[in-house]
């Protein structure tokens, strides 16, 4: 299901809570569809400031956040909780309820909490607790409060989801400051002492604010508050500092710290990009629509001018695609070419000519066809009306009264295709060649006038035996096709 067709997204849009409930269980669980939210939320994303609550237990988050929601609401803003909990070892679900946390906010039409496991995940949070933050800032949130598990120093994944972090910390800390502050204390933008109606309180603020000063690099901008979240002592305070902190660094920090790769998925990516060729020869293996279905799946999300996303896909197999193979080798045959644009120059030059040579000679090589032996060049250019054998064939059309604009845009969608495709092991063949026959696809597919042909592309398992297998075009290096200005 495509991301704007997913039934969730329109009421989410609106804020109904039965659509947030249901799209955070989704992406909770990763159910099915939850990929379809996460696109289809995406451009909504950026308004919510989101507050990242830690520290260790027993420094009252959970009371200190209650807190907060009653001066949140006092200022108009509707505010979404999520309380990350520890998991139940008997059903792997949030061992404390959502609304018995916070209290009597819980309940307010403009309040939104929802608890979730850690389900074993380190770092604080759950593994989809970004995700879930996605949710209520799509749903118009104005803030979202994210509450770790607060288990101690190594609870430091919530910098790259929180805009603010606010590490709290109760009274007493003493020598605990020392084995702590090399974790969660560094990463906050602001230091909370809670319970500051307690012994110790004005201690631990003063010893923070000195290991604040000390300690070498240490941020200016970084301030230490005592609060009573139990008497609502320090708690405006704590909001105008946490908005004040939001207004000179801005909200979204999620979006610009998305996941950063690791050096076995970089080097997957570069093994589809590197590894894809143009196939011409293909195993008489099928291949399932469902995984077709997921290459395209993955290919639509190429960026397109304006969002306009200006490709169609036919995509075909068995007798469909058989009836298409040979209405077009019939024509190529009867020699019915009409191309439906121009896609080489009509006049060869350098160094273009010298790069078609060398391919079309190293494959013509490698199939024994001699220079000269037209037949049976004719021949091999006939393999590609017919998919070269593979089992799918596709065939992309464009709106003809889009720009040109709209066909660079359609590169990308292709590029897409072809190393989602190889990422499964699959190999591809983009194919101009279709573009000559316009009129036969129209006829057999039943396109409208409106609807140019771009291309056609083979899709399958590539025949590892054959000799066009063997064949290897050369790419010029980058000191070739590059200009470099300005780097140091």
């Amino acid at each position: 299901m495509n991301a704007p067709d997913h039934p969730l997204l329109a009421p989410l849009a609106a804020g109904d809570r039965r659509a947030v409930a249901r799209a955070i269980s989704s992406m909770e669980n990763a159910s099915a569809g939850w990929e379809a939210i996460a696109a289809g939320v995406a451009s909504r994303l950026g308004r919510a400031h989101v507050i990242g609550i830690t520290g260790a237990p027993g420094a009252g988050k959970s009371t200190l956040i209650n807190a907060l929601l009653g001066e949140l609401l006092g200022r108009g803003r509707r505010i979404g909780v999520v309380a990350v909990d520890p998991s139940s070892p008997m059903t792997g679900g949030a061992v404390l309820g959502d609304r018995v946390r916070m209290g009597s906010h819980g309940a307010h039409e403009r309040v939104f909490i929802r608890s979730i496991a850690s389900r074993g995940h380190l770092g604080g949070v759950s593994r989809s607790t970004r995700r879930i933050v996605d949710v209520l800032d799509a749903a118009g949130f104005d803030t979202v409060i994210v509450e770790t598990v607060g288990a101690g120093q190594s609870e430091v994944e919530i910098i790259e989801i929180a805009d603010t972090r606010v590490v709290v910390c109760p009274p007493g800390l003493g020598d605990d400051i020392q084995a702590i502050k090399a974790g969660i204390l560094e990463i906050a933008d602001l230091l909370v002492v809670n319970k500051a109606d307690l012994p110790g309180a004005e201690v631990t603020a003063r010893e923070l604010k000195e290991m604040l000063r000390l300690r070498a690099g240490s941020r200016a901008d970084v301030s230490v508050l005592k609060t009573s979240a139990t008497r609502g002592e320090g708690i405006a305070a704590l909001v105008d500092l946490a908005q004040a902190h939001a207004t000179a660094h801005g909200t979204g920090r999620r979006l610009s710290l998305r996941h950063q790769p690791t050096a076995d998925e970089v080097a997957a990516v570069d093994r589809a990009i590197v590894s894809r060729r143009s196939v011409r020869r293909f195993l008489p293996r099928v291949v399932a629509r469902e995984t077709v279905e997921q290459i395209l799946d993955v290919a639509r999300h190429a960026p397109s001018g304006t969002n306009t996303q200006p490709w169609r896909v036919h995509a075909l197999a068995g007798e469909a695609k058989d009836r298409l193979c040979r209405a077009a080798a019939a024509a190529y045959d009867s020699g019915e070419q009409a191309p439906e644009y121009r896609y080489y120059p009509a006049q060869w030059f350098e160094p273009y000519l010298g790069r078609r040579r060398s391919l079309g000679w190293s494959l013509y090589g490698l199939l024994g066809i001699g220079r000269g032996d037209k037949v049976a060049m004719q021949a091999q250019h006939r393999r590609n009306f017919l998919f070269f054998d593979a089992p799918v064939g596709l065939v992309f059309t464009i709106d003809r009264r889009l720009e040109r604009g709209s066909w660079l845009d359609y590169g990308m969608f292709l590029q897409n295709i072809m190393v989602a495709a190889r990422a499964r092991g699959l190999d591809t063949c983009p194919q101009a060649s279709w573009m000559e026959f316009p009129h036969v696809i129209a006829r057999v597919l039943g396109l409208p006038e409106s609807e140019a042909v771009v291309c056609g592309m083979a899709l399958g398992y590539a025949d590892p035996d054959a000799p066009e297998a063997r064949l290897a075009p050369t790419r010029e290096p980058v000191s070739a096709i590059a200009a470099w200005a300005g780097f140091e």
